[in-house]
């Protein structure tokens, strides 16, 4: 295992989840409720995808396929209780940014490791 990539692709999962924390707060939708464990929920997930990213080194697929599994397999876990209580939309929006997210991970994380 490369600490260095580990390391990369955690901090740019830290960051991605940031990234989206703040997009998620600037929504206006008044049936839409943010909550700090919701808050907590979507950088936690993001930072996972990050190190899940960064020990998956050894699959061998294009870093862009593999970034891309790993963010909707990680994002699915988050985005079912929003699929399954009606907003599928919201569900697919999430599994859509875990994939974006999981590819820029996995390929910063190889070029600079």
């Amino acid at each position: 295992m490369n600490g260095k990539r580990v390391a990369i692709a955690t901090v740019i999962g830290l960051l991605c989840g940031l990234f989206c924390a703040h997009g998620t707060l600037t929504l206006e939708d008044p049936n839409f409720v943010v909550t700090t464990g919701l808050l907590a929920a979507i950088v936690y997930n993001r930072v996972l995808i990050g190190f899940v990213v960064g020990i998956g080194e050894d699959i061998k697929l294009h870093p862009v396929l593999r970034g891309a599994l790993i963010g909707a397999g990680i994002t699915m876990a988050m985005s079912i209780f929003t699929i399954v209580d009606g907003d599928t939309a919201g569900g697919l929006v999430l599994i859509a940014f875990g994939v974006v997210y999981g590819i820029i991970a996995d390929l910063v994380a190889t070029k600079f490791s």
